[in-house]
């Protein structure tokens, strides 16, 4: 009987111990997403969203642009738009371009007319 008592205390401070790394591991996840969604800049005139360009820099949306990432989109709907969480984030095909928040964009690096100016 004590060997049972001995084994099930060894199984709880086992399953404390799981508890305890996994509750250590999203605490440090949340802590990085949240340094990750900082913003990088102060409020600004304009639309929320910028346009990141391949080679890096920035621009203002054109309004078909505006129309479409003002769309509500289903979860699951294919064609939503892909949001990036920072500026450093790859899209999903391993590009640098692609739609940001403009408080993400990196405060030293100018927003452009929209590709239509």
């Amino acid at each position: 009987m004590d060997a049972l008592l001995h084994l099930g205390k060894l199984l709880l401070i086992a399953i404390a111990g799981i508890v305890g790394a996994l509750v250590v591991f999203l605490a440090a996840k949340a802590v990085i997403l949240a340094i990750r969604m900082r913003p990088r800049r102060g409020k600004e005139a304009g639309f929320e969203y910028i346009y990141v360009n391949t080679d890096g820099t920035a621009r203002e949306l054109d309004e078909d642009e505006i129309g479409y990432l003002s769309t509500e989109f289903h979860g699951a709907d294919g064609n939503r738009p892909y949001i990036k969480l920072d500026y450093e984030e790859l899209t999903p095909d391993g590009n640098v371009d692609g739609y940001l928040r403009r408080r993400q964009l990196p405060k030293q690096i100018d927003i452009a007319p929209t590709r239509s100016d």
